[in-house]
Protein backbone atom coordinates (compact mmCIF):
# COMPACT_ATOMS: atom_id res chain seq x y z
CA UNK A 1 0.00 0.00 0.00
CA UNK A 2 1.11 3.59 -0.67
CA UNK A 3 3.02 5.31 2.10
CA UNK A 4 3.41 8.99 2.92
CA UNK A 5 6.69 10.23 4.38
CA UNK A 6 6.92 13.10 6.83
CA UNK A 7 10.12 14.54 8.32
CA UNK A 8 9.90 14.96 12.09
CA UNK A 9 12.23 17.44 13.75
CA UNK A 10 13.68 16.67 17.19
CA UNK A 11 16.61 18.23 19.09
CA UNK A 12 19.82 16.95 17.40
CA UNK A 13 17.83 14.54 15.23
CA UNK A 14 15.60 14.29 12.16
CA UNK A 15 13.31 11.28 11.67
CA UNK A 16 11.23 10.04 8.77
CA UNK A 17 7.70 8.99 9.70
CA UNK A 18 6.13 6.46 7.33
CA UNK A 19 2.32 6.78 7.40
CA UNK A 20 0.17 4.23 5.52
CA UNK A 21 -3.55 4.08 4.66
CA UNK A 22 -3.79 1.40 7.36
CA UNK A 23 -2.61 3.96 9.89
CA UNK A 24 -5.24 6.40 8.64
CA UNK A 25 -7.93 3.77 9.03
CA UNK A 26 -6.82 2.85 12.55
CA UNK A 27 -6.84 6.47 13.73
CA UNK A 28 -10.19 7.20 12.04
CA UNK A 29 -11.78 4.23 13.82
CA UNK A 30 -10.48 5.44 17.19
CA UNK A 31 -11.81 8.96 16.59
CA UNK A 32 -15.23 7.67 15.46
CA UNK A 33 -15.42 5.78 18.75
CA UNK A 34 -14.49 8.89 20.69
CA UNK A 35 -11.10 7.47 21.70
CA UNK A 36 -9.19 10.69 21.18
CA UNK A 37 -6.45 9.89 23.71
CA UNK A 38 -5.85 6.46 22.13
CA UNK A 39 -5.57 8.07 18.69
CA UNK A 40 -3.05 10.56 20.06
CA UNK A 41 -1.08 7.76 21.74
CA UNK A 42 -1.08 5.80 18.45
CA UNK A 43 0.46 8.75 16.61
CA UNK A 44 3.01 9.39 19.37
CA UNK A 45 4.09 5.74 19.26
CA UNK A 46 4.58 5.96 15.49
CA UNK A 47 6.73 9.05 16.02
CA UNK A 48 8.78 7.36 18.74
CA UNK A 49 9.46 4.30 16.57
CA UNK A 50 10.25 6.22 13.37
CA UNK A 51 13.78 5.72 12.05
CA UNK A 52 16.32 8.57 12.33
CA UNK A 53 17.61 9.97 9.04
CA UNK A 54 20.06 12.42 10.64
CA UNK A 55 21.48 12.24 14.16
CA UNK A 56 24.10 14.18 16.18
CA UNK A 57 26.17 13.06 19.16
CA UNK A 58 28.93 15.01 20.92
CA UNK A 59 31.74 13.38 18.87
CA UNK A 60 30.11 12.53 15.52
CA UNK A 61 27.01 12.90 13.33
CA UNK A 62 25.50 10.48 10.82
CA UNK A 63 22.87 10.03 8.13
CA UNK A 64 21.61 6.89 6.45
CA UNK A 65 19.89 5.38 3.46
CA UNK A 66 18.50 1.85 3.33
CA UNK A 67 21.90 0.48 2.26
CA UNK A 68 24.54 2.91 3.63
CA UNK A 69 25.48 4.95 6.68
CA UNK A 70 27.44 8.20 6.24
CA UNK A 71 29.41 9.33 9.30
CA UNK A 72 31.22 12.61 9.98
CA UNK A 73 33.75 12.91 12.84
CA UNK A 74 35.18 16.44 13.47
CA UNK A 75 38.98 16.39 13.88
CA UNK A 76 41.73 19.04 14.25
CA UNK A 77 43.11 20.63 11.11
CA UNK A 78 46.59 19.23 11.72
CA UNK A 79 45.45 15.59 11.52
CA UNK A 80 46.94 13.44 8.77
CA UNK A 81 45.88 10.00 7.65
CA UNK A 82 49.12 8.49 8.93
CA UNK A 83 48.26 9.72 12.44
CA UNK A 84 44.85 8.07 12.51
CA UNK A 85 44.17 4.79 14.24
CA UNK A 86 40.94 3.62 12.60
CA UNK A 87 39.53 0.12 12.87
CA UNK A 88 36.23 -0.72 11.18
CA UNK A 89 34.97 -4.26 11.70
CA UNK A 90 31.65 -5.85 10.77
CA UNK A 91 30.12 -4.95 14.12
CA UNK A 92 32.38 -2.31 15.69
CA UNK A 93 34.29 0.95 15.19
CA UNK A 94 37.37 2.44 16.89
CA UNK A 95 38.98 5.79 16.09
CA UNK A 96 41.88 7.55 17.83
CA UNK A 97 44.61 10.04 16.88
CA UNK A 98 48.08 8.76 17.70
CA UNK A 99 49.62 12.26 18.03
CA UNK A 100 46.69 13.86 19.89
CA UNK A 101 45.96 11.92 23.12
CA UNK A 102 43.48 14.58 24.27
CA UNK A 103 41.19 13.59 21.37
CA UNK A 104 40.47 10.36 23.25
CA UNK A 105 38.95 7.29 21.61
CA UNK A 106 35.65 6.93 19.81
CA UNK A 107 34.65 3.27 20.02
CA UNK A 108 31.58 1.10 20.20
CA UNK A 109 29.42 -1.62 18.70
CA UNK A 110 27.35 -0.85 15.61
CA UNK A 111 23.58 -1.12 15.83
CA UNK A 112 23.77 -3.51 12.86
CA UNK A 113 26.45 -5.07 10.69
CA UNK A 114 28.45 -3.57 7.83
CA UNK A 115 30.68 -4.86 5.06
CA UNK A 116 34.20 -3.50 5.76
CA UNK A 117 35.48 -4.57 2.34
CA UNK A 118 33.15 -2.15 0.52
CA UNK A 119 33.19 0.64 3.13
CA UNK A 120 35.66 3.54 3.08
CA UNK A 121 36.77 6.84 4.62
CA UNK A 122 38.55 10.08 3.73
CA UNK A 123 39.67 13.31 5.38
CA UNK A 124 37.52 16.26 4.31
CA UNK A 125 37.70 20.03 4.64
CA UNK A 126 34.41 21.94 4.82
CA UNK A 127 33.86 25.44 3.36
CA UNK A 128 34.22 26.99 6.85
CA UNK A 129 37.73 25.51 7.16
CA UNK A 130 36.84 22.76 9.64
CA UNK A 131 38.03 19.20 9.06
CA UNK A 132 36.38 15.83 9.56
CA UNK A 133 36.80 12.13 8.93
CA UNK A 134 34.04 11.15 6.50
CA UNK A 135 33.07 7.48 6.45
CA UNK A 136 30.74 5.59 4.14
CA UNK A 137 29.67 2.29 5.71
CA UNK A 138 27.92 -0.29 3.55
CA UNK A 139 25.21 -2.07 5.51
CA UNK A 140 25.40 -5.85 5.46
CA UNK A 141 21.97 -6.97 4.24
CA UNK A 142 20.57 -9.96 2.44
CA UNK A 143 19.68 -9.48 -1.26
CA UNK A 144 16.29 -7.83 -1.61
CA UNK A 145 16.19 -6.62 1.99
CA UNK A 146 16.97 -3.31 3.68
CA UNK A 147 17.49 -2.02 7.17
CA UNK A 148 17.23 1.36 8.90
CA UNK A 149 19.23 1.82 12.08
CA UNK A 150 18.07 3.64 15.19
CA UNK A 151 21.63 4.25 16.41
CA UNK A 152 25.08 4.18 14.84
CA UNK A 153 26.88 2.97 17.98
CA UNK A 154 24.94 1.21 20.70
CA UNK A 155 24.15 3.45 23.67
CA UNK A 156 24.97 6.73 21.89
CA UNK A 157 23.49 9.91 23.37
CA UNK A 158 22.12 12.85 21.42
CA UNK A 159 24.06 16.13 21.74
CA UNK A 160 25.27 19.06 19.66
CA UNK A 161 28.28 17.78 17.71
CA UNK A 162 31.54 19.43 18.77
CA UNK A 163 33.70 21.34 16.29
CA UNK A 164 37.38 22.18 16.46
CA UNK A 165 37.13 25.24 14.31
CA UNK A 166 34.47 27.54 12.84
CA UNK A 167 33.74 31.06 11.64
CA UNK A 168 30.23 31.62 13.05
CA UNK A 169 29.74 34.02 15.92
CA UNK A 170 31.77 36.99 17.08
CA UNK A 171 35.53 36.76 17.16
CA UNK A 172 37.24 38.80 19.85
CA UNK A 173 40.56 38.71 21.62
CA UNK A 174 42.33 39.71 24.78
CA UNK A 175 45.47 38.94 26.76
CA UNK A 176 46.99 36.50 24.30
CA UNK A 177 43.91 34.57 23.22
CA UNK A 178 40.89 34.93 20.95
CA UNK A 179 37.49 33.29 20.74
CA UNK A 180 34.37 32.76 18.69
CA UNK A 181 31.02 31.21 19.51
CA UNK A 182 27.78 29.71 18.27
CA UNK A 183 24.61 29.00 20.26
CA UNK A 184 26.06 25.89 21.88
CA UNK A 185 29.85 26.31 22.13
CA UNK A 186 32.45 28.90 23.11
CA UNK A 187 35.65 28.22 21.13
CA UNK A 188 38.83 29.66 22.67
CA UNK A 189 42.21 29.80 20.90
CA UNK A 190 45.38 30.23 23.01
CA UNK A 191 48.65 30.55 21.03
CA UNK A 192 51.50 28.31 22.21
CA UNK A 193 55.15 27.91 21.08
CA UNK A 194 56.07 25.18 18.61
CA UNK A 195 58.01 23.35 21.36
CA UNK A 196 54.91 22.82 23.54
CA UNK A 197 53.41 19.33 23.25
CA UNK A 198 49.95 18.21 24.29
CA UNK A 199 51.14 16.15 27.25
CA UNK A 200 52.67 19.28 28.79
CA UNK A 201 49.42 21.28 28.67
CA UNK A 202 47.27 21.33 31.80
CA UNK A 203 43.62 22.41 31.77
CA UNK A 204 41.42 22.66 34.84
CA UNK A 205 37.71 23.54 34.75
CA UNK A 206 35.99 23.73 38.12
CA UNK A 207 33.16 21.26 38.76
CA UNK A 208 30.49 23.99 38.63
CA UNK A 209 31.65 25.10 35.17
CA UNK A 210 32.28 28.67 36.34
CA UNK A 211 35.99 29.09 35.62
CA UNK A 212 39.09 27.55 34.04
CA UNK A 213 42.87 27.69 34.18
CA UNK A 214 45.20 26.53 31.40
CA UNK A 215 48.97 26.36 31.71
CA UNK A 216 51.90 25.26 29.56
CA UNK A 217 55.69 25.26 30.11
CA UNK A 218 58.08 27.94 28.90
CA UNK A 219 60.99 26.13 27.21
CA UNK A 220 64.55 27.22 28.02
CA UNK A 221 67.82 26.41 26.34
CA UNK A 222 68.75 22.76 26.68
CA UNK A 223 65.10 21.69 26.77
CA UNK A 224 64.58 22.56 30.44
CA UNK A 225 61.30 23.94 31.67
CA UNK A 226 61.56 27.58 32.73
CA UNK A 227 58.26 28.03 34.55
CA UNK A 228 54.74 27.93 33.22
CA UNK A 229 52.46 30.37 31.45
CA UNK A 230 48.99 30.47 33.02
CA UNK A 231 45.77 32.01 31.77
CA UNK A 232 42.08 31.71 32.48
CA UNK A 233 39.51 33.20 34.80
CA UNK A 234 35.81 33.23 35.56
CA UNK A 235 33.55 32.66 32.55
CA UNK A 236 30.84 35.17 31.70
CA UNK A 237 28.46 32.20 31.59
CA UNK A 238 28.51 28.55 32.61
CA UNK A 239 29.96 25.50 30.83
CA UNK A 240 29.46 21.75 31.20
CA UNK A 241 32.91 20.42 32.23
CA UNK A 242 32.23 16.87 31.01
CA UNK A 243 31.43 18.17 27.51
CA UNK A 244 34.50 20.38 27.09
CA UNK A 245 37.62 19.32 25.20
CA UNK A 246 40.85 20.67 23.72
CA UNK A 247 43.49 19.90 21.11
CA UNK A 248 46.62 21.61 19.77
CA UNK A 249 45.73 22.85 16.30
CA UNK A 250 45.86 25.99 14.13
CA UNK A 251 43.37 28.85 14.46
CA UNK A 252 41.80 30.68 11.51
CA UNK A 253 45.00 32.67 10.97
CA UNK A 254 47.18 29.55 10.89
CA UNK A 255 48.64 30.21 14.36
CA UNK A 256 49.48 27.15 16.48
CA UNK A 257 47.11 27.18 19.47
CA UNK A 258 45.52 25.20 22.23
CA UNK A 259 41.97 25.11 20.86
CA UNK A 260 39.28 24.71 23.50
CA UNK A 261 35.70 23.70 22.75
CA UNK A 262 33.57 24.71 25.76
CA UNK A 263 29.97 23.47 25.89
CA UNK A 264 27.71 26.25 27.19
CA UNK A 265 25.16 25.65 29.95
CA UNK A 266 22.20 27.79 31.00
CA UNK A 267 21.62 28.80 34.61
CA UNK A 268 17.90 28.69 33.86
CA UNK A 269 15.77 27.77 30.83
CA UNK A 270 15.05 31.39 29.88
CA UNK A 271 18.72 32.44 29.86
CA UNK A 272 20.40 33.17 26.52
CA UNK A 273 23.44 31.13 25.52
CA UNK A 274 24.90 34.03 23.52
CA UNK A 275 27.81 35.43 25.55
CA UNK A 276 28.86 39.09 25.47
CA UNK A 277 32.44 38.06 26.38
CA UNK A 278 34.36 34.88 27.18
CA UNK A 279 35.70 35.85 30.62
CA UNK A 280 34.13 38.32 33.05
CA UNK A 281 37.34 40.36 33.23
CA UNK A 282 37.05 41.27 29.53
CA UNK A 283 35.23 44.41 28.53
CA UNK A 284 31.76 43.68 27.21
CA UNK A 285 32.06 43.69 23.44
CA UNK A 286 29.65 43.78 20.53
CA UNK A 287 31.51 42.38 17.49
CA UNK A 288 30.60 43.77 14.04
CA UNK A 289 29.15 40.38 13.07
CA UNK A 290 26.41 40.95 15.65
CA UNK A 291 25.14 43.94 13.64
CA UNK A 292 24.76 46.25 16.57
CA UNK A 293 23.42 44.14 19.41
CA UNK A 294 23.82 40.87 21.24
CA UNK A 295 20.21 40.02 20.46
CA UNK A 296 20.86 40.35 16.74
CA UNK A 297 23.98 38.21 17.05
CA UNK A 298 22.02 35.48 18.77
CA UNK A 299 19.24 35.69 16.19
CA UNK A 300 21.79 35.45 13.36
CA UNK A 301 23.25 32.28 14.87
CA UNK A 302 19.76 30.86 15.30
CA UNK A 303 18.93 31.54 11.64
CA UNK A 304 22.17 29.84 10.57
CA UNK A 305 21.18 26.74 12.55
CA UNK A 306 17.66 26.71 11.05
CA UNK A 307 19.09 27.13 7.55
CA UNK A 308 21.41 24.15 8.15
CA UNK A 309 18.50 22.03 9.36
CA UNK A 310 16.38 23.00 6.34
CA UNK A 311 19.22 21.97 4.02
CA UNK A 312 19.38 18.60 5.75
CA UNK A 313 15.60 18.31 5.48
CA UNK A 314 15.75 18.80 1.72
CA UNK A 315 18.62 16.44 0.93
CA UNK A 316 17.72 13.70 -1.55
CA UNK A 317 18.41 10.26 -0.18
CA UNK A 318 20.14 11.60 2.97
CA UNK A 319 23.54 10.95 1.46
CA UNK A 320 26.84 12.10 2.85
CA UNK A 321 27.59 15.74 3.28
Amino acid sequence: MAKESQILRFPHELRRLEWTPEDDEAVDNMLMQGKVEEAHAYFEEKKATSAPMYRQTLRYHWTQTETEVHVGVPVPKAVRGANMHLIVAEDALQLALTDTPSFGVIAGKFAGEIDPSTSGWQLKQKPDGSHSVSMTLKKHTQPGTHSLWYQLLQGEKLATCMQFRGKEGGREGGKGYNWNQDLDYMNVFIPVPEEVRGKAVQLTIDAAGKSMELSYPVPEEGGREGGRVRMGGEFSGLVSPDECSWVIDEDEEGVRCVCLSLRKRRREASESTWWSRCFKEEESVVPPEMQGSLEEGEEKARREREKYERELDGEDGWGEE
